[in-house]
C-alpha cells in the first residue's frame, strides 16, 4: 500500500472509529480498499463499513503489505544510510534485521546460480540480505508461518515435490522479524511454484490468501486435524477461534473461498476448534497441496 492511500485509510478510521458511510465518487483510495482488500459494502455511490470492517482492513493490510494503520507509516532508513550524515546511526533508524530474510531446505541451497552446503547441524536456516539473492534454482517456494516449523523440516509429512523446495520465514510482529522483506522475496519469484504453509485457523486462512501463494500446505485430512484440538488429553483453553474476529469477518466477506478453505472454514464454524503448526508437526500429521 502506497504511501498516499495508507495516509487517507488511516484518516478515515480515525475519523469514523466505529464504522460509517463516505461517497465514493471517483476517490482513488476508496476504490483501492473497496477492490484489492474487499472493504465495506458498496450501494448507491457510498461506501458503508462496520467497526468489524474496520478491524479486518487493519488485519489484511498488516498480512498482506507489513503495514499498521494504527502506526505512522514507516519512513525510517538503514543505519549505514544514516551513518552518511549523523553521528547517531541509530536515529530513526529501522532494525538491521530487516533487510534480511531466514531460509531453510531440506537439501543444498541452490541460489544465484551456485549450490551451497546445507549446515550439518540442526538450525533454523541461513538468515541473508534478501536483495542479494538474484535467482532462485528451487522450483517450489514456500513460505512458513511459525519460526518451530524451520528448524523441523525434517519431520514433517510433505508431498515429494517439496523435498527440493526453498523454506522462507515469514517473520512475525516482533521487532526484528518483521514480514516485510519475506514477503518481498516470496512474491518476486512468482513464476516459480509458490506455496503458503500456514496454520489451520481464520488468519491462517487469510494469510493463505493474501500472501501471493498459488499453493495452501495444510493437513491432508482436515476435520481429523481439527478434531486433535478436541483431545481431552491435551491441556488448556480453547480459545484460538475466538481470538480471531478480523480474520472470521475477512472470510466471510469473501464471495468465494478456495475449496479446501472453505472446508477448514465450515468445520471451523461448526467446532470453534482450530490447529496450529506445531500440532502439525507434534501429531505427525500428513501434508498435502490444495489449489488456492
Amino acid at each position: 500500500m502506497k504511501a498516499k492511500i495508507f495516509k487517507s485509510t488511516q484518516d478515515l478510521l480515525r475519523e469514523m472509529p466505529t464504522g460509517g458511510k463516505v461517497k465514493i465518487d471517483d476517490i482513488k483510495y476508496l476504490k483501492v480498499l473497496r477492490d484489492e482488500y474487499g472493504f465495506g459494502t458498496e450501494d448507491k455511490g457510498y461506501l458503508s463499513f462496520t467497526f468489524m470492517d474496520r478491524l479486518s482492513l487493519i488485519e489484511s493490510v498488516r498480512l498482506k503489505d507489513c503495514l499498521d494503520l494504527l502506526s505512522p507509516y514507516p519512513d525510517k532508513k538503514s543505519r549505514e544510510h544514516i551513518a552518511n550524515t549523523h553521528k547517531d546511526e541509530k536515529l530513526n533508524s529501522y532494525p538491521v534485521s530487516r533487510d534480511f530474510v531466514l531460509i531453510n531446505t531440506l537439501d543444498d541451497f541452490r541460489l544465484n546460480g551456485e549450490v551451497y552446503t546445507k549446515s550439518p547441524f540442526t538450525s533454523l536456516g541461513l538468515s541473508i540480505k534478501a536483495h542479494e539473492i538474484i535467482s532462485i534454482e528451487h522450483r517450489q517456494i514456500v513460505l512458513v508461518e511459525n519460526l518451530t516449523l524451520m528448524a523441523n523440516l525434517a519431520s514433517l509429512k510433505i508431498p515429494s515435490s517439496l523435498k527440493e523446495a526453498l523454506w522462507i520465514y515469514r517473520g512475525d510482529v516482533h521487532a526484528g522479524q518483521q514480514t516485510g522483506m519475506a514477503y518481498e522475496l516470496f512474491r518476486r519469484f512468482d513464476h516459480h511454484q509458490l506455496i503458503c504453509f500456514s496454520d489451520l485457523d481464520p488468519a491462517g486462512i487469510q494469510i493463505a490468501m493474501t500472501s501471493g501463494a498459488q499453493y495452501w500446505l495444510s493437513p491432508l485430512e482436515c476435520e481429523q486435524a481439527i478434531k486433535i484440538r478436541q483431545n481431552k488429553q491435551l491441556a488448556g483453553v480453547e480459545q484460538e477461534w475466538f481470538d480471531q474476529k478480523g480474520a472470521i469477518t475477512y472470510l466471510e466477506a469473501k464471495a468465494q473461498l478456495p475449496k479446501q478453505c472453505q472446508l477448514a472454514f465450515d468445520i471451523m464454524k461448526t467446532q470453534h476448534h482450530t490447529l496450529q503448526q506445531e500440532h502439525m508437526l507434534s501429531h505427525d500429521l500428513a501434508l498435502d497441496l490444495f489449489e488456492l
